[in-house]
């Protein structure tokens, strides 16, 4: 079988502000896009074949500087959803409670956090390892950046608005993913990831969708 080099090219952006961090909860978030290149001998670039965003949650820095955790959850949406389950609610507990307890209070590297929150492989090159490379590489890269990652196991090919679309009106990125010809029984579809990402060393002790793992695991996995 043909050896395929990859390339992911990493973005974000920030505002430059003239007052101190602590104003707004998503001063708390870097929100990062992930681009995925099929490449040549020399890098060139070939063809996109997968792409994806990470939201990393700075709570290490939101505590030092004093402000609300229960703010920066509720920072964005898919955040808010995510931390009501991985996170302790109730007043009388520590926020860390559900966490620390499921690593036997051994305690987290630091307590930021990489969210994946989407990843895509076009159909193309689905089945080739793409995937398990692109997640080894954001844990590989981001090492010391965080102490817990999060990924959600959500089938893109069930949610709404590629749903809704006709796909009569699919971008071209769409029309290369090739969602009809994904599962289309959402609990068989969410099966199979649940799979895939407990296979990977990810576990899901509080909720079917949300896995978890510290990055020294996975990369002692992998050895």
């Amino acid at each position: 079988m043909e050896e395929l080099d990859f390339i992911i090219k990493y973005s974000f952006s920030d505002f430059l502000k003239d007052y101190p961090v602590g104003e707004d909860p998503m001063e708390f978030v870097n929100e990062i896009d992930f681009e995925v290149y099929l490449t040549n001998e020399t890098r060139d670039l070939k063809e996109q074949v997968g792409k994806g965003k990470i939201s990393q949650i700075l709570f290490s820095l939101a505590m030092d500087c004093g402000f609300p955790l229960s703010d920066v959850m509720d920072a964005t949406d898919s955040i808010c959803q995510m931390s009501g389950v991985l996170f302790e609610w109730d007043e009388d507990k520590d926020f860390w409670d559900k966490i620390d307890n499921y690593f036997n209070y051994q305690p987290l590297e630091n307590y930021d956090v990489f969210f994946l929150e989407t990843l895509e492989i076009i159909a193309k090159y689905r089945g080739k390892g793409v995937g398990q490379k692109v997640i080894n590489n954001l844990i590989e890269r981001f090492y010391s950046s965080c102490g817990l990652w999060v990924l959600k196991a959500f089938p893109m090919q069930h949610d709404i608005g590629i749903k809704s679309e006709k796909e009569e009106n699919w971008s071209d990125w769409n029309r290369k993913m090739k969602y009809p010809e994904m599962e289309l029984d959402f609990e068989k579809a969410q099966y199979q990831l649940f799979n895939y990402y407990k296979k990977k060393g990810f576990q899901n002790p509080f909720d079917m969708e949300y896995f978890i793992a510290r990055p020294f695991d996975i990369i002692n996995r992998n050895r």
